[in-house]
């Protein structure tokens, strides 16, 4: 014979039903809650280290570049030995200073580039050579390398001026004539020149084929990058003469004369 439920107990049993419900519903709401703030938190504590994590990469990158330096320095050294061969052995003299490890000349070479070399602290006692064209000589020294005069201890070998001496400025010709065969160009007081750019006085004489010529005083004479220009003004032409730099100087010379800033002659092959 079947049993049947009594009103009494399905009311019970739809009532524990409805708290298990409302209580499960209770207990997912607190487990959304908690997922979400444990997210949050994990978001959180991302974003704050992500600063950190700059921080760190930061500082490999500046102690990478601080141990790359290291190895440039080498090259750099083991350049300025190769280039110690190079250094001017011929030049006019613009400064010396005495330093605290060394003296400091400053050369400018036949071709107008400008040199710092170390030199004897004996070459600074020497202000005769001030401005004055020089023939130097170098020796592997052994130089004080302290941060100061101060003697600490350290020493390193260094290609330094150990001597020094005044080009005779006399053995130099002093006027030249160069020629193409329908120009004479005859040049002039060109030891006025004291290998300074942008000096000099000199003279110019220039004959066409015809015998027609014009004479210009006051050149200043402009070295570099392997041509020595002489320039000479007249009114509103400039008259040039380049000159490249070779080891025997028998290079062929140009004249160019410009008016304004239009070129209006160029006369090549003088020698």
């Amino acid at each position: 014979m079947k049993k049947s439920i009594s009103p009494i107990a399905l009311i019970f049993s739809c009532g524990s039903l409805i708290a298990c419900t409302s209580a499960l519903k209770d207990t997912f709401k607190e487990e959304a809650i908690a997922t979400v703030t444990q997210n949050q938190m994990k978001t959180a504590l991302l974003v704050a280290s992500e600063p950190q994590n700059k921080q760190v990469s930061s500082l490999q990158s500046e102690t990478q570049e601080k141990q790359e330096p290291v190895g440039k320095n080498l090259d750099n050294n083991k350049k300025t030995k190769k280039g110690a061969n190079q250094q001017p052995t011929e030049g006019t003299v613009k400064e010396i200073v005495s330093g605290d490890l060394m003296c400091y000349v400053t050369l400018v070479d036949n071709k107008g580039i400008q040199h710092n070399v170390g030199a004897s602290f004996e070459i600074c006692d020497e202000k005769k050579f001030l401005n004055k064209k020089v023939r130097v000589t170098y020796k592997v020294e052994s130089v004080n390398d302290c941060q100061s005069s101060e003697p600490c201890g350290k020493t390193r070998k260094q290609s330094i001026i150990t001597k020094m001496e005044v080009v005779n400025e006399s053995s130099k010709k002093d006027s030249y004539i160069l020629s193409n065969g329908k120009w004479k160009i005859t040049i002039s007081n060109s030891n006025s020149w004291n290998g300074v750019n942008g000096t000099g006085n000199v003279s110019y004489q220039g004959c066409d084929i015809n015998g027609k010529c014009l004479s210009l005083k006051g050149g200043k004479i402009v070295c570099r990058r392997g041509l020595c220009l002489t320039a000479w003004k007249n009114a509103n032409y400039t008259y040039i003469l380049e000159q490249p730099i070779t080891e025997n100087g028998n290079a062929d010379s140009t004249l160019i004369v410009r008016k304004d800033k239009t070129e209006i002659l160029k006369v090549t092959g003088l020698k």
